[in-house]
């Protein structure tokens, strides 16, 4: 069985899982209770079980505040 995941940028991951009572187990979209992120780079879950909207938001705004970081 396949599972959603979606790259945003070239660091993080959004995983869509089952949630933390049943061990957040990837599923597809449709069975979703939540939506981890993870850092590629470092190799770590950076947040947990929360809506898509807020798990992308995540992504984008840490995304942008790296890319100024590195401008500066």
């Amino acid at each position: 069985m396949s599972f959603f995941q979606m790259k945003v940028g070239n660091r993080f991951t959004i995983v869509a899982t089952n949630g933390a009572a049943n061990g957040h187990q990837p599923v597809c979209k449709s069975e979703a209770t939540g939506f981890d992120v993870f850092d590629r780079i470092s190799c770590k879950t950076v947040a947990r079980d929360e809506p898509f909207e807020t798990a992308f938001d995540f992504c984008t705004r840490r995304l942008a505040v790296l890319s100024a970081h590195r401008v500066q």
